[in-house]
């Protein structure tokens, strides 16, 4: 069974909503971040994302968006590839959490950015040049500009 569009807009809309909501009552400690400031701004990209899937899909001709993507989904995840990609994503997250407060964050980081450029077949060297840049970027950006403490593993005073 496929939902339509609108319903799925509505829930995500409504996901959205909820962890706004939620983020409101997380407290604001002075000097730092606040902790709700992601939440805020993912839960808000939800929210807006969402309600435009539902407009779209309220305001797309009946069956037009539906039948257009149907045979790309169904032959889509057919393929082993795309199937690895898909499943990399939350593997990725998964493999993070649980890593890189043993390793650090630069150690775990690294390497699955990397792990995700192969396989959304980027070259090598490009793809770890963008690992160790994008890893440096964020590393630097939560620990110098929002002050939030990232794990630094068995060795802390070599990264950042």
């Amino acid at each position: 069974m496929r939902l339509p569009d609108t319903y799925t807009g509505l829930a995500v809309a409504c996901l959205g909503g909820f962890v706004v909501l939620r983020a409101t009552g997380f407290p604001e400690p002075t000097g730092a971040a606040s902790p709700r400031l992601f939440p805020y701004i993912i839960g808000s990209a939800f929210l807006v994302l969402g309600l435009a899937i539902a407009a779209r899909s309220l305001c797309a001709p009946q069956g037009r968006v539906t039948d257009a993507f149907r045979p790309l989904a169904n032959d889509w995840l057919r393929r082993p590839r795309h199937l690895l990609r898909v499943l990399l994503i939350p593997a990725t997250v998964v493999l993070f959490g649980l890593l890189s407060p043993v390793l650090g964050t630069v150690l775990v980081a690294v390497p699955l950015i990397f792990l995700n450029a192969l396989a959304w077949q980027e070259k090598p060297v490009p793809a770890l040049v963008s690992s160790v840049v994008i890893c440096a970027t964020v590393t630097l950006f939560f620990t110098k500009v929002m002050r939030v403490p990232l794990p630094t593993g068995p060795l802390p005073g070599l990264w950042f």
